[in-house]
């Protein structure tokens, strides 16, 4: 078990908090041929569901700095909801989306399918973690956000669970709370793990403990500090920490059986109105500025040349991340025996 104290959060919060204090120079369209196309279309529409409200409008207001002239609207819902309004835009042959952010690979593989994501190979992504490069051979779809999934907890337990099936513990019964595997990709993701490292034997138990179960993993964090439950399963490692940092009473814990690691993914639709604004966006993602926004919030960075907070790593934190073949068929079944198991 690793666990972090409010001091520890405080202290790399402070380290993140001067990076991310540096001037954005704006950009000159006359430079930037990408750029120049965007502004010309003068608009950028997102529709995210990785990272949490306060990341994404960081990042959102860090854009509009670098890149005057474009307005950017942003739409901030759970990854599924974020997905089936896509796909009703889609489907009304009306698509307002530019820049689409979810954290289920199954959303990407639909829209790959049937021709609705445009290929774009942005110009910076190899300073990406090289495990995170080329996710796809067709360039359709690329990281954008590094999502670790762990246990949160009040402050008010002295000994929380200090691995996944510590949470199946009698202690347990009735205050756990956790988000659902059908509205969130990183709840999926840790669904398709757990099942794989203890199999359907742990959902039953699971279910046995009666957690709250809401859509979104970020609605483990305000259960525990609306003192409604006092232990979050697949919980949001990032955003549990920058609430922690802020002085709320929340603890993290990495379990023992360790966190597990879910890429949000990104990608431009083929009928984008500003398809040039989503692709400044994605390559925008992979800049300085954007990774020193996600070290001061307790995200890992997106580039190799700026450190995480508190000076961790990938290969500081014991991880486990699911491998990608059949990996879409084992998030449909995942969510198909959450829905029969747990409801």
């Amino acid at each position: 078990m690793a666990a972090f104290s409010r001091r520890h959060v405080l202290m790399g919060g402070a380290a993140g908090l001067a990076a991310s204090a540096l001037r954005i120079t704006p950009v000159s369209a006359a430079d930037d041929e990408l750029y120049a196309a965007a502004k010309k279309e003068g608009a950028l529409n997102l529709y995210w569901g990785s990272y949490e409200q306060k990341t994404i409008e960081e990042i959102r207001d860090a854009f509009k700095a670098k890149y005057p002239g474009i307005e950017v609207s942003l739409l901030r819902q759970a990854s599924q909801t974020i997905f089936t309004r896509l796909r009703l835009e889609i489907q009304n042959d009306a698509v307002q989306c530019d820049s689409i952010g979810t954290t289920n690979l199954l959303h990407y593989k639909d829209l790959q399918k049937i021709g609705a994501i445009q290929p774009f190979k942005p110009s910076n992504i190899d300073m990406v973690p090289e495990a995170f490069r080329g996710i796809d051979p067709e360039n359709t779809y690329h990281v954008g956000a590094i999502s670790l999934t762990t246990i949160n907890q009040s402050t008010s337990v002295t000994a929380p669970p200090a691995s996944w099936t510590a949470l199946l513990d009698a202690p347990w019964a009735n205050q756990i709370t956790t988000g659902s595997p059908a509205f969130s990709g990183d709840v999926a993701s840790w669904v398709v793990a757990i099942r794989k490292k203890y199999g359907d034997d742990f959902l039953r138990a699971f279910a046995k403990q009666k957690p709250k179960v809401g859509q979104s993993n970020v609605d483990t964090v305000t259960d525990i500090l609306s003192g409604e439950r006092k232990v979050g399963s697949a919980a949001p490692f990032s955003y549990s920490l920058t609430q922690q940092a802020a002085g709320n009473p929340i603890g993290v814990t990495v379990p023992s059986d360790d966190a597990i690691l879910n890429l949000g993914l990104t990608a431009v639709p083929t009928k984008a109105p500003h398809p040039n604004a989503g692709k400044l966006f994605t390559d925008f993602l992979y800049s300085v500025e954007v990774s020193n926004i996600l070290a001061k919030n307790f995200w890992p960075t997106l580039r190799t040349d700026v450190p995480w907070a508190e000076g961790r790593t990938l290969e500081s934190i014991k991880w486990y991340r699911n491998p990608v073949d059949n990996l879409s068929a084992e998030v449909a079944e995942g969510i198909a025996k959450w829905k029969e198991i747990i409801g």
